[in-house]
C-alpha cells in the first residue's frame, strides 16, 4: 500500500504542475476549434460551471450514460472518484469511505439522495435504474451548509429531462444476453402557451444470473436468482405564471420485482456441508413465501423474495424577483420495502431472516438566493423534513423449534428541521466564501421484542434530539477563466438513532466529520485538455458502524477515524473526434480508536486491557481495540480510464467506439479486516460502438460491460447465526453482459 501511495503522490503531484504552467500560458480556445464542453450544474444551489464550482464535483450527462450503456446508479460509481455503490439487497452507497451499514428504519445514510431537488430518506432507494436523465451531480465531501442532514459523506443529485420547447418523442430498446429486454421512451412538447408537459417511462426485463438448483423451485418463479423485472413511469408539468414565476410538477411511480441477487458462503471452514453453494440452500422457505400467525406479530404473507415499491410527488415553485431567486420544492414519497434471506446456509429451515420497511416522508426546502454578477452573492433558506417509518425484522425458526418466530417490530418517527445562510464576496481574482447551517432533529422510537417460544414479549419506547451548526468556509483563488485554486473547510453531521435490530432498544449518537479540502481546476491547450486535481483531510468522530451479532445487529459510534486522499479527473482531446477521459483516487482511511465486540468470538475469557462489553444477557463479550484496521468498503486505489473515437460515415451517418477500464483496489467489508470478508483489487473492461444517422434521430450501437467476465464479489457480509457461527456471504457481481440498443429521438 506504501509503494501506491507514493506512486499515485508522484503521479499526480509531477502533472500537477505543468498542468498549472501549461494553463497560464496557453491562450484560450480559438473560434472554430475543438475543445472540452462545459456543463452546467446546480451543486451550489445556483447555476454555474462545473469548473467555477469550488467543490469536488463529477457531472455525468444523460448522453454519457446511455454511450457507456450505463443503465443503473450501481455501473455510475466507476465514472466517479471515491464513489462505491455496492449491490445488496438495500445497496450500499459510499463516498470516500462514509455511508451506512444500518439498513433498518432506525438508521439514515451517509450520502444524501436527491431526484429533481427532492431529497430520498431511505437507504432501501440507493439503487436504482435511469431513465430519461439530463445529468446526475455527485458531490464528494460533507456538504452539511447547502444540503443538510445526511450528507456527511456527499450527494447524489438526480436531474430528468424538462418538458421541451417543441413536440418530440425520444427513447431507447435495448436486447442483450440473459434474454435482457430494456424499453424507456418519452414524449414531450408545449400544451398550449406557457404549459409543456414530458411523460416518461421504463419497462426493464432480465433472466437471472444464477440458477436456483433447490428441486421443484420454478413452480415458485424462483428458479433463478439476480433476475431484474421493474417497470417505472415520471410525468412532469411545467407552467409558466407570468413572467417571473414557474411551477413545475413531477409525479413518479417506480415498482421493482426482481429476484434477489444471489451470494455464497465464503468459507470453508463452516461445519456444515456444501458451504460453497449457491445461495440459498434453503430457498423452499422463501419460494413458499412467509406466513406468520404467530400471537403478537402482523399477519403477512410475501410470495415474493425482493420487492421495491416507490411513489413520489414534488411541486417546485421559482419566482424570479429583481436581484434575487425564490425557490420552494415540496415532496412527498412513500416506500415499501421486502427482502427474504437465508441467513445458515442450510437445506434444513434454521435462520431465514425477514424484512419488511414502509417509510412515508414530506420534505419541505425555501431558498432566497440572489442574482446579478455582483461581486456579493448570498442564498438564506430553510428545510423541514418528517417521516413516519416502521419496519418488521422476522425470524422464522421452523417446525425444529415449534414453528416459532424472532421478531422485531419497531416504529421512528423523525422531525428534521433546518435553517442556513451563505454569502460569498469577490475581491478581484480572490473569492471568499462563509456559511453556517443550524440542524435539529427529533426521533421517537418503539421496538416489540418477541420470541414466543420462550415467552418473551417486550416493549420499548424511546426519544432522542440532535442539534448541530454546520459551516463551510471556501477561499478561491481564479488567476485565469480556466485556472481556478480553491481550499474549503467543512462540517457534517448525520444524527444518532436506534438499533431496531437489537434487544433491548439501544440508541447510538450522531457522527461529525471535519473536513479540509484543497482543489484545482484547469483547462488549457485550447480547452483541449482539462485536468482536476483534490486532496482532502478528514477528522471523523463518533462513526456510525453496524454489526450483527447472535441474530441481532447493533449500531454503535467508533471512538474516531482518519481519512485522507488524493482524486484527480481529467479529459484530453488531442484531435478532433478522439475523446481520452478517466480518473484516479488514492484513499487512506484508519480507525484511529474504536473498541467493539467481536463476533466470531463472544465467550472469550474477560480481559479488561481489552475493553469488555456485556451483552445485557448473562454473557460478556470480549472487545478488540480495532485502532489501524482499514474502514469498510474503502478501496485504497481506484481508477477509471475511456477512449472514444467519433468520426464521420459519409454525408448521411456518423459513427463511434469507445473502450473503458476500471480498476477497484483490495478494500474490507468489515471493521475487523477479515480475509475471508474482503475482495482483493481487479479491473473490469467495458466497451461499446455504434452508428448514427447525421440529424441524431437515430442510433444503434452494440455494447458489452466485464466483456472478459471477471468473477469477483460485489458485496460480503457476516451473518450471524448463534454464538460462534457466524456465516460469511459473498454476493455475487454480474457477469459478462452483452447487447444491442436503438435510440431514436424525433
Amino acid at each position: 500500500m506504501n509503494r501506491a501511495h507514493q506512486f499515485i503522490t508522484g503521479l499526480l503531484a509531477a502533472t500537477a504542475m505543468p498542468a498549472a504552467a501549461l494553463a497560464q500560458d496557453t491562450p484560450q480556445a480559438e473560434e472554430g476549434g475543438f475543445g472540452v464542453e462545459e456543463i452546467i450544474v446546480t451543486a451550489e444551489r445556483r447555476s454555474d460551471t462545473m469548473q467555477d464550482t469550488p467543490i469536488a464535483i463529477t457531472a455525468v450527462t444523460g448522453d454519457d450514460l446511455a454511450r457507456s450503456s450505463i443503465f443503473d446508479t450501481e455501473a455510475l460509481a466507476a465514472t466517479v472518484p471515491g464513489l462505491v455503490i455496492q449491490r445488496d439487497v438495500v445497496g450500499k452507497v459510499v463516498i470516500r469511505g462514509i455511508g451506512t451499514e444500518n439498513f433498518t428504519v432506525g438508521g439514515d445514510p451517509g450520502v444524501a439522495t436527491y431526484v429533481d431537488g427532492a431529497y430520498i430518506a431511505r437507504s432501501s432507494a440507493g439503487i436504482f435504474d435511469f431513465f430519461d436523465v439530463e445529468r446526475v451531480e455527485v458531490l464528494r465531501g460533507p456538504q452539511g451548509t447547502l444540503y443538510g442532514r445526511n450528507a456527511t459523506g456527499g450527494v447524489i443529485n438526480v436531474i430528468s429531462r424538462a418538458p421541451s420547447e417543441d413536440f418530440e418523442v425520444r427513447g431507447a430498446l435495448t436486447y442483450g444476453n440473459y434474454e435482457m429486454m430494456r424499453g424507456e421512451a418519452a414524449i414531450s412538447g408545449p400544451i398550449t402557451e406557457g404549459i409543456r408537459f414530458r411523460l416518461a417511462g421504463l419497462v426493464s426485463k432480465r433472466d437471472g444470473f444464477t440458477n436456483n438448483i433447490f428441486p421443484g423451485i420454478g413452480a415458485r418463479g424462483l428458479d433463478e436468482l439476480d433476475t431484474k423485472d421493474l417497470w417505472a413511469i415520471r410525468g412532469r408539468l411545467d407552467l409558466d405564471i407570468g413572467d417571473r414565476v414557474k411551477l413545475e410538477l413531477i409525479g413518479d411511480i417506480y415498482r421493482d420485482d426482481s429476484n434477489p441477487p444471489a451470494f455464497w458462503y465464503t468459507d470453508d471452514t463452516l461445519p456444515w456441508q456444501s458451504p460453497t453453494s449457491v445461495f440459498p440452500r434453503g430457498l423452499r422457505t422463501i419460494s413458499q413465501g412467509y406466513e406468520t400467525a404467530t400471537p403478537g406479530l402482523p399477519d403477512l404473507e410475501v410470495g415474493q423474495a425482493n420487492r421495491q415499491d416507490q411513489n413520489g410527488i414534488t411541486g417546485r415553485l421559482t419566482y424570479e424577483g429583481d436581484g434575487f431567486t425564490v425557490t420552494s420544492v415540496s415532496a412527498w414519497r412513500d416506500i415499501e420495502f421486502d427482502w427474504i434471506n437465508d441467513g445458515d446456509g442450510l437445506s434444513d429451515f434454521l435462520v431465514v431472516y425477514f424484512q419488511r420497511d414502509e417509510s412515508e416522508q414530506f420534505s419541505q426546502d425555501i431558498q432566497i438566493a440572489s442574482s446579478g454578477d455582483g461581486p456579493f452573492q448570498w442564498i438564506v433558506g430553510g428545510s423541514y423534513l418528517t417521516e413516519d417509518s416502521q419496519g418488521l425484522y422476522a425470524i422464522p425458526l421452523g417446525p425444529a423449534f415449534g414453528n416459532s418466530t424472532i421478531a422485531y417490530v419497531g416504529t421512528n418517527k423523525t422531525e428534521a428541521f433546518g435553517v442556513f445562510a451563505e454569502g460569498s464576496y469577490t475581491f478581484g481574482d480572490l473569492t471568499v466564501t462563509a456559511g453556517l447551517r443550524y440542524a435539529d432533529e427529533t426521533k421517537d422510537a418503539t421496538l416489540n421484542y418477541l420470541f414466543p417460544l420462550i415467552g418473551l414479549d417486550l416493549d420499548y419506547d424511546e426519544s432522542l434530539s440532535f442539534n448541530a451548526l454546520t459551516p463551510r468556509f471556501v477561499i478561491e483563488y481564479q488567476p485565469r477563466d480556466d485556472l481556478n485554486f480553491y481550499g474549503s473547510i467543512t462540517r457534517g453531521f448525520k444524527s444518532g438513532g436506534f438499533s431496531l435490530l437489537d434487544n433491548p432498544l439501544n440508541a447510538f449518537d450522531a457522527e461529525k466529520v471535519w473536513a479540509y479540502e484543497a482543489g484545482m481546476k484547469s483547462q488549457f491547450l485550447n480547452d483541449r485538455v482539462r485536468f482536476n486535481l483534490t486532496g482532502f483531510l478528514y477528522d471523523y468522530t463518533d462513526q456510525q458502524l453496524s454489526q450483527v451479532t447472535n441474530l441481532a445487529t447493533l449500531t454503535s459510534n467508533a471512538g474516531s477515524s482518519t481519512i485522507w486522499g488524493i482524486e484527480s479527473e481529467f479529459v484530453v482531446i488531442p484531435a478532433p473526434g478522439l475523446r481520452l477521459e478517466g480518473n484516479v483516487a488514492y484513499l487512506n482511511t484508519r480507525f484511529d480508536e474504536f473498541c467493539t465486540t467481536d463476533t466470531r468470538n463472544p465467550a472469550l475469557p474477560l480481559d479488561p486491557a481489552n475493553c469488555t462489553f456485556s451483552n445485557g444477557m448473562g454473557g460478556t463479550f470480549v472487545t478488540g481495540n480495532l485502532a489501524g484496521n482499514q474502514l469498510p468498503r474503502a478501496p485504497d486505489l481506484s481508477a477509471f480510464v475511456a477512449a472514444t473515437y467519433e468520426t464521420s460515415l459519409g454525408e448521411n451517418f456518423d459513427g463511434f467506439v469507445r473502450g473503458e477500464w476500471q480498476f477497484t483496489g483490495d478494500q474490507f467489508f468489515s471493521v475487523f479486516n477479515r480475509p475471508n470478508i474482503a475482495q482483493p483489487g481487479y479491473s473490469l473492461f467495458n466497451a461499446s460502438a455504434g452508428i448514427s444517422s447525421a440529424e441524431g434521430n437515430w442510433n444503434i450501437q452494440v455494447w458489452g460491460r466485464n466483456i472478459f467476465d471477471k468473477e469477483y464479489f460485489s458485496n460480503l457480509f457476516e451473518s450471524g447465526v448463534l454464538a460462534n457461527l457466524v456465516v460469511p456471504q459473498g454476493f455475487v457481481a454480474p457477469p459478462a453482459t452483452y447487447g444491442v440498443t436503438l435510440g431514436f429521438n424525433f
